[in-house]
């Protein structure tokens, strides 16, 4: 019995045309603009009560979003590491993103997004949560959809736009 195989040559220049193309659609991973990376007055974060685990940290992520209007049933997923003080290590990485509605709402929904990721980390940990922080990489996903059961284990956080 023999099978059909991709041969090298043909993988090779498979691969080769979908780098040269790059994501197709709506899918590409970069932010329309760079979102503002400005220090926030300290005395607003110490303010804060400190993460002690996942579900607190889902709780301070959802007050920090606030979501555009007309933009009802988009979707954007960031992966992220934190350290073990709280704060974004590197540039968060988009890894989905549906964006429904017009231009301008399209834009406002990823510029959203963004700003939460800005106006809520760093976010004061404790040293036993930051401790875990350092160790598992953040699945964060902005969802404005109706809720539906999320598959929310520890660092698989799903924010729902409050209806």
């Amino acid at each position: 019995m023999r099978r059909d195989r991709i041969r090298r040559p043909q993988l090779k220049a498979a691969l080769f045309l979908i780098l040269l193309t790059g994501p197709a659609g709506p899918a590409r991973a970069q932010p329309p603009a760079e979102p503002d990376r400005t220090e926030k007055p300290a005395e607003k974060r110490e303010e804060r009560e400190p993460v002690n685990n996942w579900s607190m940290l889902r709780t301070a992520l959802a007050r920090c979003w606030q979501v555009p209007d007309a933009t009802e049933g988009s979707v954007i997923a960031f992966r992220f590491g934190l350290d073990k003080r709280g704060a974004i290590r590197g540039a968060p990485l988009v890894t989905a993103r549906r964006l429904v509605g017009e231009k301008h709402a399209k834009e406002a929904y990823e510029k959203a997004a963004f700003e939460a990721l800005d106006r809520c980390f760093p976010v004061p940990v404790t040293a036993s949560f930051g401790a875990a922080l350092g160790e598992s990489p953040i699945r964060l996903r902005f969802v404005n959809t109706e809720p539906t059961a999320a598959y929310q284990i520890n660092s698989n956080i799903t924010i729902f736009a409050p209806r």
